[in-house]
């Protein structure tokens, strides 16, 4: 976008990851840049909520210029004013990035590249924060996602030969290995950000298009690739690697190192382009009884399942995408009647 951010302040090191990748999506995905950029201002307040110095509050000054200026030259992509479309073409393209970065490690094809796949898909669930909790099977990928980045990236500084598949040292302490956010270096990353991943879809031409003709995200949960099976017992040989990682759960995954219960200040707290704070996440009641004449009574869980289909669904409307919606409403009703998509 040719804006010039200035240099990170200390006191907000933190989102450093988030402004890389949203510096490397301003020519391939707007969306993934307006997002990954708002995600970035919102923590930066969450770190310094106070007083903050001259360096900070110009940093953040100028990213809120740069988040209104971009929300009104794409006032007709809905990628960037509407939340629902935003989440479900940034999951969308995580879980791609993911799955093409679990199929080039069951080819063993370790290599920058890889790296770099796993760590953008870790980033770019990050990003999904802000629009409220995340389903476990997204929660899952990141962790698998940044703990496999961190593994080959380890591997490969030490010329050791990373093993496929998920972590193989079960005795390790996890609090002991959590991955941090800021696993790459600027250097690093920059010697490696031209990586052959899936391309993002074509959002950033919507007002362009008028919304016709536009390739609409397809159902997150329609993507085949999950996390590895995480109880495999350990290949003989496993331990000579040195797996510098266990598998571990994030404490915040916007912002690494600083407590999980205090939570990000929300979106109309950071000026007028957070127009709308993110509708909570709801948790459907319970039917008094089935109405849906199979006998199943769906839980609470499945039912918000079924509602993520729905927002899905009217999505896909919103851009002309029949095949989509219906594909869509039919999962939701099949999880209504049978508890499965």
């Amino acid at each position: 976008m040719g804006v010039k951010f200035a240099p990170i302040p200390i006191e907000v090191k933190p989102i450093a990851h988030l402004l890389k990748l949203a510096e490397e999506h301003d020519d391939r995905n707007i969306v993934v840049a307006y997002w990954a950029r708002m995600a970035a201002c919102r923590l930066a307040l969450k770190l310094v909520p106070g007083k903050k110095s001259p360096e900070t509050a110009n940093l953040i000054r100028t990213m809120l210029d740069w988040l209104e200026t971009t929300k009104q030259e794409n006032s007709e992509n809905e990628g960037i004013t509407n939340e629902t479309a935003a989440q479900a073409i940034i999951e969308n393209y995580a879980l791609k990035m993911f799955e093409y970065g679990d199929q080039q490690d069951k080819a063993e094809v370790f290599n920058k590249n890889t790296v770099k796949t796993f760590y953008t898909a870790g980033m770019l669930m990050d990003v999904l924060d802000q629009f409220g909790s995340l389903p476990d099977e997204v929660r899952e990928k990141r962790k698998y996602a940044k703990w496999k980045a961190a593994y080959i990236h380890n591997c490969l500084k030490q010329g050791e030969q990373p093993m496929p598949g998920p972590p193989r040292e079960p005795n390790v302490d996890p609090e002991m290995n959590i991955v941090p956010n800021n696993l790459l270096t600027q250097e690093e990353m920059s010697s490696f950000t031209e990586y052959q991943g899936p391309s993002p879809p074509d959002v950033a031409n919507l007002k362009r298009k008028d919304s016709k003709g536009v390739e609409t995200p397809t159902t997150p949960g329609a993507t085949p690739t999950s996390p590895p099976n995480y109880g495999r017992p350990p290949s003989s040989g496993a331990q000579e690697g040195g797996v510098p990682f266990a598998f571990a759960p994030q404490p915040s995954p916007v912002s690494p190192g600083h407590p999980s219960t205090d939570p990000l200040p929300p979106l109309g707290a950071i000026g007028s382009v957070a127009s709308g704070v993110p509708d909570p996440a709801v948790t459907p009641r319970q039917p008094s009884s089935s109405g849906n004449g199979s006998g199943y009574q769906p839980t609470p869980e499945v039912m918000q399942k079924a509602q993520k289909f729905c927002k899905y669904a009217t999505s896909a409307l919103n851009y002309d995408d029949v095949k989509n919606a219906l594909e869509n409403i039919e999962k939701a009703r099949n999880l209504l009647l049978t508890g499965n998509e």
